[in-house]
């Protein structure tokens, strides 16, 4: 009997390219999904008419929402407005990444899918910030969106409500940087937000559709639900800014990006990314990695059109007062904070408006070897060498004395990591949440959430978030 998949976010990248891969599994699959009624999408799904279900309709709208999870087996979720668009259109995106979740917890209970598995796509972006040293990561590390990442604040937000769902099988996916074609012609002032040293762990946009495919149509293990993963391509595709950079634009016929830019149009802190100490957990379950940052760099070189085709023959000092700097000088870019006198981004993205003018020359970019060998592993707060199965109230309380607050619950069933406790964080707000949300997915306070965003004092107060925090 065949599965039927509800998958949204077809006419994205993401969406658009794990549809590909489950129309290759037709046999065993029946695909529904929804899209926003508008010309572009009409043509756009054209092709698919005759393959899959479509329903016309939109995510924040719940009675399209419902229609279209009507007896489905999985729903995919990966519609999103992401950055840099969430950043112009933050209401927007609470709307549609929040609002679109909302909608689908509802449906399933009223329609009673009681076995439903839904994959809801996080984001690296939910940890913010990792610079080294702290540049490898795992799941459980602190949640710390990046200041004005609206993004990130709606995908944080989204989690935390499928992971306290009740669900009988959901998983978490946090997805990084989707390497596809069309990046190399990013023209959005968010290109400077990301400093020179900051790293991401990448994935192309194929393994990322073949992971979405193959978790529906293999046999996996009750283990493998009621989990959050991170999702990335491997040692393959782990590179610094710098590099990563180099690489894109040398497909454009760029062969020194420090002719085309300055240093100090770049922040020095304040974006999010980090190489995995986990992603191969989830590559064991689905098996979906194929390529590399190497394979990507490849195709992409076929793809080149014009006119980026022709900047090889520019000069690259026209390069860079005539492309690059006007994409500094807009709205979302550094050149523009300095001009409009925007302190507030400045000293997100830089420190302050002082660190911004005391950036130095090429000459003082450090991208030493050593600096991204040493793997630091941060510390959750608890005896993680314990099996799972063993763990006890007073593990539950080590770790949230290790986030600056307490557990209020004086009981749990051994092992038990669904059943919500009581908790109060240091800021004496009391909620309720699971440890699993707490110790497993770095979740904390609800209330403490960004916006506003209160870095500076919750890292005063909890040695957990401390670490991680840019002070």
């Amino acid at each position: 009997m065949k599965k039927r998949v509800f998958i949204s976010g077809v006419t994205g990248t993401m969406g658009g390219f794990a549809l590909k891969h489950l129309l290759q599994h037709r046999d065993k699959l029946d695909i529904v999904t929804l899209v926003r009624d508008s010309t572009k999408n009409r043509k756009e799904m054209m092709e698919y008419k005759d393959s899959i279900e479509i329903v016309w309709g939109d995510l924040t709208v719940y009675g399209d929402v419902k229609k279209a999870l009507v007896n489905v087996d999985y729903i995919l979720h990966v519609a999103a407005l992401v950055s840099p668009k969430a950043d112009y259109l933050p209401e927007m995106a609470w709307d549609i990444n929040v609002g679109s979740i909302e909608n689908i917890l509802k449906a399933v209970k009223e329609l009673n899918l009681d076995n439903v598995k839904l994959v809801n796509i996080g984001s690296v972006a939910e940890t913010g910030s990792r610079l080294p040293p702290i540049h490898w990561g795992r799941i459980g590390d602190p949640i710390n969106p990046s200041i004005f990442d609206n993004y990130a604040v709606t995908k944080i937000a989204a989690e935390r409500r499928v992971i306290e769902s009740g669900l009988k099988y959901w998983v978490s996916l946090r997805q990084t940087g989707i390497l596809y074609n069309d990046l190399v012609n990013m023209r959005d002032g968010i290109m400077f937000h990301q400093p020179f040293n900051n790293v991401l762990e990448w994935i192309t946009e194929d393994d990322s559709g073949r992971m979405l495919a193959n978790l529906c149509v293999k046999e996996l293990p009750e283990e493998f639900w009621k989990n959050i993963y991170n999702v990335g391509g491997g040692e393959s595709c782990r590179l610094n800014n710098y590099d990563f950079m180099s690489q894109m634009l040398g497909t454009l016929g760029i062969k020194d990006i420090k002719k085309i830019f300055e240093l100090n149009w770049f922040a020095t802190q304040n974006f999010h990314g980090q190489y995995y100490l986990d992603s191969h957990i989830l590559n064991d379950y689905l098996d979906f990695r194929r390529e590399g940052m190497e394979d990507y760099i490849k195709r992409l070189k076929k793809t080149i059109k014009y006119p980026a085709n022709i900047l090889k023959y520019i000069p690259p000092k026209v390069i860079k007062n005539n492309i690059m700097k006007p994409i500094a000088q807009s709205e979302n870019g550094s050149l523009y904070w300095i001009k409009n006198n925007q302190m507030d981004k400045v000293n997100a993205f830089f420190g302050s408006l002082e660190e911004w003018k005391s950036i130095g020359g090429w000459e003082t970019l450090s991208l030493a070897a050593e600096d991204y060998n040493e793997v630091l592993i941060l510390n959750h707060g608890y005896d993680e060498e314990k099996d799972e199965s063993l763990l006890n109230i007073e593990d539950i309380k080590s770790a949230a004395n290790f986030r600056g607050g307490e557990c209020l619950s004086t009981t749990m069933i051994e092992g038990d990591l669904e059943t919500k406790l009581k908790w109060r964080c240091g800021f004496n707000h009391e909620f309720i949440a699971s440890p699993k949300l707490i110790i497993k997915a770095g979740h904390w306070c609800d209330e403490c959430e960004a916006p506003p965003w209160k870095g500076k004092e919750i890292a005063a107060i909890n040695p957990f978030y401390a670490q991680v925090y840019e002070g």
